[in-house]
């Protein structure tokens, strides 16, 4: 592989090196529920969504996907890039649910099969295994990452299989119930928006009472090109479907 951004290496490595508890992190404990078929001490550490990921130039997806897309579950890409600009990828619609914020160590890339890459759920935790929050490359070294819930709009144009999985209904639309993880730019980009929206157009609602336009951005420095997410307002949410929502949390 060519040598590439740390945005780059950042967007590929999560994808592999998230093993501590990505989708459990966010998610409250289940009850159990006999008449479901739910016997026993489940939790919601044995619930798994659908992992959301956005295609970049380098990785596995892209041998598959095109660059610029959102893809589910490595399967089914759900957007396009736009017709009228190759730098900028087709929204899709979402509301978040749950963002869980932890820390990742910042092991370059070609050493983690070697170094197994450390996640904590605090900076405290970080701090007393004498590591740093920083984006410095490197053992001690951690940095910030969010594990968003979202659902997802269902988007027009999606084959029979990737319909599967939206088989929410809230209002007049389907939705699917996915999980993304946000680091490096990613997190300023999509989770720090999120979380800031809570001191302003969101601070009665809460998460779920706001649309947003998940998209990408083919990010340039002076060496390499990487794609990065964006994210925009996209209104509010109506009451009703925001309890329809709470009501699956």
């Amino acid at each position: 592989m060519g040598k590439v951004s740390f945005d780059e290496i950042e967007a590929t490595a999560v994808e592999t090196a998230i093993v501590a508890r990505p989708e459990t992190a966010i998610a409250k404990p289940l009850i159990t529920d006999p008449s479901k078929g739910l016997i026993g001490e489940w939790t919601a550490a044995d619930i798994r969504l659908p992992r959301l990921n956005l295609v970049n130039k380098s990785g596995d997806l892209c041998n598959n996907f095109t660059p610029g897309t959102w893809v589910i579950q490595k399967e089914h890409q759900i957007s396009e890039v736009a017709k009228d600009n190759k730098e900028k990828g087709n929204p899709i619609t979402v509301i978040g649910a749950n963002m869980a914020k932890q820390y990742q160590e910042n092991i370059p890339y070609d050493e983690r099969e070697t170094t197994p890459t450390r996640v904590f759920d605090t900076a405290a935790e970080v701090r007393a295994e004498k590591g740093f929050i920083s984006r410095k490359r490197g053992v001690g070294n951690s940095s910030e990452i969010a594990h968003i819930e979202f659902f997802i709009q269902a988007p027009e144009g999606l084959s029979e299989d990737a319909e599967a999985l939206f088989f929410y209904t809230f209002g007049d639309h389907k939705y699917a119930r996915v999980i993304y993880t946000a680091s490096s730019t990613s997190f300023s980009a999509v989770a720090v928006t999120m979380a800031s929206a809570l001191r302003g157009h969101l601070a009665t609602t809460g998460l779920i009472g706001g649309f947003w336009h998940l998209g990408s951005v083919l990010t340039k420095d002076t060496k390499n090109s990487w794609w990065s997410p964006t994210l925009r307002s996209a209104g509010l949410v109506e009451e009703s479907v925001q309890k329809e929502i709470a009501a699956l949390l």
